[in-house]
């Protein structure tokens, strides 16, 4: 019965780490149709690894965080 102890320890451990992923995986807060948005491509010149996107609370500004730079841009 003790050789059963670090498999159920192991197994209780990996049960935790599993629901605390689950617990803490990102979820879109809004989504869009394709059809229902107007899509622009956005580029600055030596800007690079637009990587964060924030959309204000009015949803009027989209700010972009990118490397060693954060954009404001209109959102309408």
């Amino acid at each position: 019965m003790r050789m059963c102890t670090p498999i159920r320890g192991l197994l209780m451990a990996l049960a935790v780490m599993f629901g605390t992923a689950m617990a803490f995986a990102p979820i879109p807060r809004i989504t869009w149709e394709h059809r229902e948005v107007r899509l622009v491509q956005f580029h600055e010149p030596d800007i690079y690894n637009y990587s964060a996107l924030l959309l204000s609370e009015d949803k009027d500004t989209l700010y972009i965080g990118a490397r060693e730079a954060v954009f404001a841009v209109n959102a309408l």
